[in-house]
C-alpha cells in the first residue's frame, strides 16, 4: 500500500510514503508509521514464535509425546487481550485527532466548488473562473465544496493526504493547507500534483485524474485572472483574443470530451470528432423523424446540430460503423449553455470540431488579423456573433440610401 501510494503520487517509489505538502499530513503520516511499526512488531512476534514452536515440538517420530492437557493460562489470556486492547485505544486516540482536525475547517477557508461527472472533475472559483486542474495559494487554507451530478465519484489528493466521496446531489467537503510549492510545467510535464478519482465509476474511470497545482500569491493571483477570462491571453503588456479553434482545442481537454471523443478516428464512448463535420450523418434516434443531415447540408444546418448536440445530448443520436452511440449526460448541456459567456464556449468547440479532419477549414477571421488585438479592440471576440452583427450594423447603411 505504500509502495502504490508512491506510484499513484507520481513519485519515485520507496517503502514510505511520498511527502506530505498539506496541513494535514503530519497526523495521517504519524497514524500511518505508528500502525506500520506496531505491526510489523507483531508481525515478526507471532510468526516467530509460530514457526519456534512448529519445529520445537514437531512430531519426531509416530509414537512421540502426548498431546498437553493444559487447557488455559490466565495471565497469559489476561496479556494478549490487555496489550492488543491498549494498542487499539492508542490507535482511537491517533486516529479521532486527526479526524477533529480533517473535519473542523477554519474560518477564513478560501471556498472552491468540486464538481464530479464521468469522466472529469471541474473547479469552480470564487472570481468565476473554471479549470479542469485544481490551483491554490501556498500556506492559503482550502475547502472544497464537491458534489457529483451523474454517479459516485472520488476526489484522492495523496501528496495533501486527503481523499473523500463525491456523492450525487449531495455536498460533501475537505479543507486543507498547502505547505509547499508544487512542481512548475514544463514541456514534457504538465507539472502539479495528481488528482484521482478512486470510487469506480464506469469504462472512463481510469481516465479521471487531474493536477493540483500550489502556486505563491502573486502567480495565483494572475493564473485566476487568466481563468476567469479564456477568450483572452497576455503576452508581456499586450493582451490578444484566443481564436476559437485554440480555445476549443482547450476545451476538449479541459471539459472532459476527450474521454469520450477521439481526434483520430478511433471509436470510443462517443463518436470520433475526426472528420465528423460536412460528413453524411446517420441516426438511430431523432426528435424529428425527418431530420437529415448530409455533407452537403449549408454551414447554418451544421452549427444549429453541433449546437443542438452539446446543449441536448439525447434529441439526435448517431450511428456511426454500425454502433449505436447514446447521449452524452444532460450535465453538459446547462454547462455549455445559458450565459453568453458559455455560449462563446459553445462556438468555440464547434471551430474546432469543424477544423478536425476538414483540410479545407478557414476561421471566421484570419488568425493574423489586426482585430486578434484585445487592447486594440476590447468590445468582442472577433468570431464572435456579437461582432459580426456589429460589423453587419457598421457597413448596412441606413434605410432609405
Amino acid at each position: 500500500m505504500n509502495l502504490l501510494s508512491h506510484i499513484l503520487a507520481g513519485t519515485d517509489p520507496t517503502f514510505f510514503l511520498p511527502k506530505g505538502a498539506s496541513n494535514l499530513a503530519g497526523d495521517v503520516d504519524s497514524a500511518w508509521n505508528i500502525i506500520l511499526v506496531v505491526t510489523t512488531i507483531f508481525f515478526f512476534i507471532v510468526v516467530g514464535a509460530m514457526t519456534f514452536f512448529v519445529i520445537k515440538y514437531r512430531r519426531r517420530a509416530p509414537n512421540d509425546g502426548a498431546t498437553s492437557e493444559v487447557t488455559h493460562n490466565t495471565p497469559l489470556e489476561i496479556a494478549w487481550t490487555a496489550i492488543p486492547l491498549a494498542l487499539v485505544i492508542m490507535f482511537f486516540f491517533v486516529g479521532f485527532k486527526g479526524f477533529l482536525k480533517y473535519d473542523n475547517p477554519p474560518p477564513n477557508c478560501r471556498h472552491v466548488e468540486v464538481i464530479g461527472q464521468q469522466w472529469k472533475f471541474t473547479f469552480n472559483y470564487p472570481n468565476g473562473a473554471t479549470d479542469s486542474d485544481l490551483y491554490v495559494e501556498e500556506g492559503q487554507p482550502v475547502q472544497l465544496d464537491m458534489h457529483s451530478v451523474d454517479v459516485l465519484h472520488a476526489l484522492y489528493l495523496p501528496t495533501f493526504r486527503t481523499q473523500r466521496n463525491l456523492i450525487p446531489y449531495r455536498q460533501t467537503e475537505i479543507w486543507f493547507i498547502p505547505t509547499e510549492l508544487s512542481p512548475a510545467p514544463t514541456q514534457s510535464d504538465p507539472g502539479g500534483w495528481p488528482i484521482f478519482c478512486t470510487q469506480h465509476c464506469g469504462n472512463g474511470h481510469s481516465r479521471m485524474f487531474a493536477h493540483v497545482h500550489v502556486l505563491a500569491k502573486a502567480d495565483y493571483d494572475q493564473k485566476m485572472k487568466e481563468l476567469a477570462n479564456p477568450f483572452k491571453k497576455k503576452n508581456g503588456d499586450k493582451s490578444s483574443w484566443v481564436p476559437y479553434v485554440q480555445l476549443g482545442e482547450k476545451l476538449y481537454s479541459q471539459m472532459g470530451c476527450n474521454t469520450c471523443h477521439s481526434l483520430d478516428g478511433k471509436a470510443g464512448t462517443g463518436p470520433t470528432w475526426k472528420g465528423l463535420y460536412k460528413r453524411d450523418h446517420d441516426f438511430s434516434s431523432l426528435d424529428d423523424p425527418n431530420y437529415t443531415l448530409k455533407a452537403s447540408d449549408n454551414d447554418a444546418k451544421w452549427e444549429a446540430y453541433l449546437s443542438q448536440s452539446i446543449t441536448s445530448p439525447d434529441a439526435k443520436l448517431v450511428r456511426l460503423n454500425g454502433i449505436n452511440y447514446h447521449g452524452m449526460p444532460s450535465s453538459y448541456g446547462s454547462t455549455l449553455g445559458g450565459s453568453p459567456e458559455n455560449i462563446e464556449k459553445q462556438r468555440a468547440l464547434i471551430e474546432f470540431i469543424k477544423s478536425n479532419g476538414n483540410t479545407g477549414y478557414k476561421p471566421p477571421i484570419p488568425f493574423d488579423s489586426e482585430l486578434y488585438d484585445a487592447d486594440k479592440h476590447p468590445e468582442f471576440h472577433p468570431e464572435s456573433l456579437a461582432a459580426q452583427k456589429a460589423k453587419e450594423a457598421a457597413t448596412t447603411p441606413p434605410a432609405g440610401q
